[in-house]
């Protein structure tokens, strides 16, 4: 894992934290990020697919501030970092890996993940983890197979999803994440132009499998 693109306060937290996650995984852009490298990452998504109950996370897990409870949902601060215990019923794929006694979701589940969250918000930093994936040797033909697949039993609209992959609207007015070193010449511009170079290529590997 690249710990490095973690803060000290964000392993710190999730030390803190592990003895009281054992039925849950961390996804989202950390996870990814832990398993490619490419980009800082500050929020710790953790995910669960059996219900839980949230007063009794609350009051066995440390945190320092809590910020929000709603039916399986729980955001709080440990150590100042913003951490996320979320209700997710989609079962992963693949065997999660384990770090510093927590569960990290399999990258390939995690691409499947990024083609939805995409198709539902098209933040910048979105952006740059599906094209850190293709860049990391995932092909856009297997993303759409793991997309596909772990959300076969979801109402996907697939058209929705192609028009999303080339809708930058909502992304042009968040700033640029910090990324690592191998990320550096990376820029907006070309990874916009990627999405809309190879938009045929998403639409191929979606319909093949209609």
């Amino acid at each position: 894992m690249f710990e490095q693109v973690l803060s000290e306060q964000a392993v710190e937290a999730i030390d803190d934290l592990a003895p009281y996650l054992a039925g849950f995984y961390l996804a989202g852009g950390t996870g990814l990020a832990l398993q490619l490298g490419h980009r800082k990452s500050y929020d710790l998504d953790f995910f669960s697919d059996e219900p839980f109950n949230t007063d009794a996370v609350l009051s066995s897990i440390p945190n320092d501030k809590v910020l929000f409870t709603s039916l399986g949902t729980v955001h709080c601060e440990v150590r100042g970092i913003r951490i996320s215990l979320l209700y997710y019923e989609v079962p992963l794929l693949y065997p999660a890996h384990s770090w510093h006694r927590i569960r990290v979701a399999d990258a390939r589940d995690i691409a499947a993940e990024k083609l939805k969250t995409i198709s539902q918000r098209g933040s910048k930093k979105d952006f740059i983890d599906l094209y850190a994936l293709i860049r990391a040797g995932h092909s856009i033909s297997d993303i759409c197979h793991l997309f596909r697949q772990r959300f076969e039993r979801s109402d996907i609209n697939f058209y929705h999803v192609i028009k999303s992959l080339v809708f930058f609207e909502d992304g042009e007015m968040e700033p640029m994440p910090p990324v690592c070193e191998d990320a550096e010449k990376w820029n907006w511009d070309d990874i916009k132009s990627f999405f809309v170079e190879n938009l045929h290529l998403f639409e191929k590997a979606l319909e093949l499998e209609t």
